[in-house]
């Protein structure tokens, strides 16, 4: 059970940008590390891994190996490694966990995220019953605060044109 009382189907780990030589930055490696130990704890069946990248390499791809080398059976990964944003995690992790016929999910990334991470996974038609964040030093973030203020609106816009045009009524945010 979570925080909201409802049992996660799967834990979603949002990626973060890699390294040039395409190994997880600090960032990735502590959600990494969450995502596996709330595995690890029981807190849901499966591990979604979420994130395309800008690179040549997708994060997911990177973020799948450290959760392997951590221990976790491949059977309880699923791996989203086509979005390129926040908007794309969420649709794109909503279609793979709705064709298995799951619907609520435990949100891992950084605190300044978690907000606008909730709210797009909630468009994109998911339960988020709870969301974490591994521990992190805010004199470090403070400029991604100021990211997320810009970044809201406009991925607000971005979803809600996205499920209008798809004809969805997903929840409203």
């Amino acid at each position: 059970m979570t925080a909201r009382g409802r049992r996660a189907d799967a834990i979603v780990v949002l990626g973060a940008r890699l390294r040039p030589d395409g190994t997880p930055g600090q960032a990735l490696s502590r959600r990494i590390a969450a995502g596996v130990a709330l595995y690890r704890r029981g807190a849901a069946p499966l591990l979604l891994l979420t994130g395309g990248g800008e690179r040549h390499r997708a994060e997911a791809l990177a973020m799948a190996e450290a959760a392997l080398a951590a221990g976790v059976p491949a059977a309880a990964l699923l791996v989203e490694a086509e979005s390129a944003n926040t908007v794309e995690n969420a649709f794109l992790s909503a279609a793979l966990l709705k064709q298995r016929g799951l619907g609520a999910v435990l949100l891992v990334s950084e605190r300044y995220h978690l907000f606008r991470a909730g709210l797009l996974f909630r468009r994109a038609g998911l339960v988020v019953v709870d969301t974490v964040a591994p521990p992190a030093d805010w004199r470090q973030d403070w400029p991604m605060w100021l990211r997320e203020a810009v970044a809201l609106p406009r991925s607000l816009w971005r979803a809600w044109r996205r499920t209008r045009a798809a004809g969805a009524m997903g929840p409203r945010v």
